[in-house]
């Protein structure tokens, strides 16, 4: 009897911790108006298939999914915060700062940024061979944080 007790309390949390964290679906008019102009100017051509709202760490947030197998995330002002790829796409090279595109071609030719977000200090890029680089505005490697995991400065 305890056992079973157990094993239904466990199945009630895990469904509750599911809902909790799952995004609200949502329509796409529901969007800030920066994150619909970004999906008109960027991503015309692809269908939306789901948008979700969640309240994320800081603020509102936006996740927008595309039939090709897209997606954005962005901010509550509707700015976006992740970029990846539809597969054997890269992502908008008019979102990437210059200065990362020309080292990405430079020191990685061939290679095409598959997934693109915006870091504090700079940007996490992901590359078609599954590279990772992180990079400032400028390419320029990003120093680690200091002090670790749950500590602020």
């Amino acid at each position: 009897m305890k056992k079973l007790l157990s094993l239904m309390l466990s199945t009630i949390i895990a469904s509750l911790s599911v809902t909790m964290f799952a995004g609200t679906p949502i329509n796409q008019t529901g969007l800030p108006t920066a994150a619909k102009t970004f999906i008109t100017k960027y991503f015309s051509k692809d269908k939306v298939r789901k948008v979700e709202k969640d309240n994320g760490r800081r603020g509102m947030e936006y996740e927008v999914d595309f039939t090709s197998g897209a997606e954005v995330d962005f901010t509550s002002d509707g700015n976006w915060k992740e970029v990846k790829a539809a597969r054997g796409t890269s992502v908008p090279s008019a979102i990437v700062p210059a200065a990362i595109s020309k080292y990405v071609a430079t020191n990685f030719k061939g290679q095409s940024i598959v997934e693109i977000s915006r870091k504090r200090g700079g940007y996490k890029v992901e590359l078609s061979n599954g590279s990772e680089l992180r990079l400032t505005e400028d390419a320029k490697p990003m120093q680690p944080r200091q002090g670790g995991r749950g500590q602020r400065r």
